[in-house]
């Protein structure tokens, strides 16, 4: 009996980040037949889509870029997201991937083809493509939260727009803006709108945590010196020790110590950063309205050294009562003020790979049946080495469940993708069509997750109440950070016992399925 061929031994879903690394690893373990697939119109990911006013990393860029593509040159200390972008498109030029990429495609359903060993990949336009493996590389924040739950929301007849899809063409000279949401967007948009509007009301549900950006020009002898053998990897390594030593701290302390310190902790930094919003804002009011009633660590602090200094302006106000509705051209919080607006920005989030809302039931369908979205809904998530679920073959996740490790995004995606490529080699080298990771593998790597964990869990779940974190999700717990030092999530990476995987083989196929045009590799 013969089988069917797929049209790409790859497909990889998302053209940022994760993309442009998959599809370098795929090159250097010999594959050149993938495919990689963005519903927006071009490569970058975060960067193609935030192009908001001062968008930029709140990240040294000596940390924000891939090992196997060092930049010495990057204009500041914390890149603008024009730069960015200009980066990631030169490592895709570089490796050759621009022609193995279309854009403008949204794949809504992922089913395994267990006959044929393949996945059937169903696009929003109707389409159909078939691929033997599946890399999911939508990146860490999934979908952005462009209608949250806020009454009358839909009533609004202004103009609105989300972080992930400013409007450019607005001028926002002399209007009246309300921004919902007081987090990393929020931080950078609201000083470059403040002086322009004639209101701006900024409404927080949330206190955040606001730290000084020390941010500079990168003097040309900087980047000399970031130029030399190694000097971008020593640059990179020295915050690379940083977080590992927390990590370590986190992982290693003894139980009874880690909560006693936690406290400390928790009240040194709140009396500390109390301190520096008193430096920073003028109105006693506002700072209390700033002040967290959770450890500062329970979130992931904000950069960015202009934001506090727009709430002494005049124009600007700090709202913290709850939003009772939004109206056709106004905000009613629940205190009965009505405010009239005439532009609004949902700077309210994003879906996180840790949330399992993020997985919608029905869109990946593996083996007999398996739902992917169904299962991360009613159990908890887990994944072999964050990027491999049982039931689920010949798919990968590049952010999954416990992948946070290092420093910045680059890392933890090169990370996963060392692992998925070890795997697919594997495959390929044993002469299999199927790999699988075994149930009793997941769980064991699972377990170890809960039982390296428990201080950082004891602390992201119990002492952060009230903070609406992200490290933590709906179902209360925090798949979010590994709990490994960085030398072991690097060396376990590649270094894994093979037969934790399932192999299976097929021997007939089919000649290729002719591909359609507007897939075929651009010259």
């Amino acid at each position: 009996m013969s089988t069917e061929q797929p049209q790409y031994e790859v497909v990889v879903i998302g053209a940022g980040i994760g993309g442009i690394c998959a599809g370098v690893k795929l090159r250097e373990i010999g594959i050149d037949d993938f495919l990689i697939v963005d519903r927006v119109g071009g490569l970058g990911g975060t960067w193609y889509t935030h192009d908001y006013p001062d968008a930029g990393c709140d990240i040294p860029s000596t940390t924000y870029q891939f090992s196997f593509a060092r930049k010495p040159d990057w204009d500041r200390l914390f890149a603008k997201r024009d730069q960015i972008l200009e980066y990631l498109e030169q490592v895709a030029a570089d490796h050759d991937l621009p022609r193995r990429m279309r854009f403008g495609t949204e794949i809504v359903r992922e089913e395994w083809d267990d006959a044929n060993l393949l996945w059937r990949l169903s696009l929003a336009s109707g389409e159909v493509i078939t691929a033997r493996f599946v890399i999911s590389a939508v990146g860490a924040y999934i979908n952005p939260k462009k209608n949250p739950n806020i009454p009358g929301l839909d009533n609004y007849t202004g103009v609105w727009m989300h972080p992930s899809d400013w409007n450019n063409d607005y001028d926002f000279t002399g209007k009246r803006v309300a921004v919902i949401g007081v987090g990393a967007s929020t931080m950078q948009i609201a000083p470059r709108l403040a002086p322009l509007v004639e209101r701006l009301d900024i409404y927080q549900r949330t206190p955040q945590v606001y730290l000084p950006k020390p941010d500079f020009v990168l003097r040309p002898w900087m980047q000399r010196v970031l130029a030399l053998p190694g000097g971008s990897a020593v640059a990179n390594g020295i915050a690379q020790v940083v977080i590992d030593s927390l990590l370590r701290v986190a992982v290693f302390t003894p139980a009874p110590l880690w909560r006693l310190g936690a406290r400390l902790v928790d009240f040194a930094g709140r009396r500390a950063y109390a301190g520096w919003v008193r430096i920073k804002v003028k109105d006693k009011t506002i700072r209390r309205q700033l002040r967290p009633g959770f450890g500062i660590v329970c979130i992931r602090g904000g950069l960015g050294g202009d934001y506090l200094p727009t709430l002494n302006r005049p124009n600007v106000e700090l709202i913290t009562s709850g939003i009772a509705a939004v109206e056709p051209a106004a905000i009613r919080t629940v205190d009965g003020v009505e405010r009239e607006i005439d532009a609004l920005v949902l700077a309210t989030g994003y879906e996180v790979f840790s949330d399992p809302e993020s997985y919608r039931p029905g869109t990946v369908i593996g083996r007999d049946g398996f739902d992917l979205g169904v299962f991360y809904n009613t159990e908890e998530l887990k994944a072999y080495y964050s990027t491999s679920v049982a039931g689920i073959p010949n798919r990968f996740i590049m952010i999954g469940p416990y992948s946070w490790t290092g420093t910045a995004f680059h890392y933890f995606v090169e990370n996963s993708m060392r692992h998925i490529a070890a795997v697919i080699d594997e495959t390929r080298r044993r002469g299999a069509t199927a790999v699988e990771v075994r149930a009793e593998a997941q769980e064991r790597f699972h377990r170890d997750m809960l039982r390296s964990g428990r201080n950082l869990a004891y602390y992201l779940e119990n002492r952060c109440a009230g903070s609406n974190s992200y490290f933590v999700n709906s179902q209360g717990r925090s798949p979010y950070i590994r709990p490994w030092s960085l030398w072991k999530t690097y060396r376990r990476a590649t270094r894994f016992d093979r037969d934790d995987y399932a192999y299976r083989y097929l021997a007939a196929v089919e000649p290729p399925v002719d591909r359609p045009d507007a897939v075929l590799a651009r010259d």
